[in-house]
């Protein structure tokens, strides 16, 4: 499995330098301030893709977390973190929800969502990965805080 494991992060390494150049928009001078919000507007209106697709490495190629060793679930996570930041992607996970079996579960299940094709150069699609069925209540009909969630069930950091 090591040897596997090592092929799928060189495939991760070679998809990071394989990205595309950043698209770059001639603007007039006075608009170059909007560069950031133009890239952004561009980028969101164009077709979504599966990540999938986005990174050329297919979703079956990673296995599951119970196949693998905690330093290769370690090993894999970090360097997907690494592919999607070179692509302006980043994961949002809170504090102490998910061990790091978890996140990289919900890492590879995320290669399958469509997302916007980033191509500008400034600007991160930031994708979160909560439980949100954890933090609601229904009593006060919104969602909770870190701080009340650890109130309510008594939680130790």
């Amino acid at each position: 499995m090591n040897r596997y494991i090592q092929q799928l992060l060189e495939m991760l390494r070679e998809a990071q330098r394989n990205r595309p150049s950043p698209r770059l928009m001639e603007l007039p001078e006075d608009m170059e301030v909007l560069r950031d919000v133009i890239d952004l507007e561009v980028s969101l209106e164009e077709e979504h893709q599966t990540m999938e697709s986005i990174f050329g490495v297919p979703h079956i190629y990673f296995p599951p977390e119970d196949r693998l060793t905690d330093q290769q679930v370690s090993l894999l996570k970090q360097s997907i973190l690494e592919l999607w930041r070179a692509f302006n992607y980043e994961a949002d996970f809170r504090k102490g929800e998910f061990n790091e079996r978890q996140q990289y579960t919900k890492l590879v299940e995320y290669w399958k969502q469509e997302v916007p094709v980033l191509r500008g150069t400034n600007g991160t699609w930031h994708m979160e990965m909560f439980d949100y069925e954890k933090y609601w209540d229904e009593e006060k009909m919104r969602y909770l805080s870190d701080e009340e969630i650890n109130a309510k069930y008594n939680y130790d950091d």
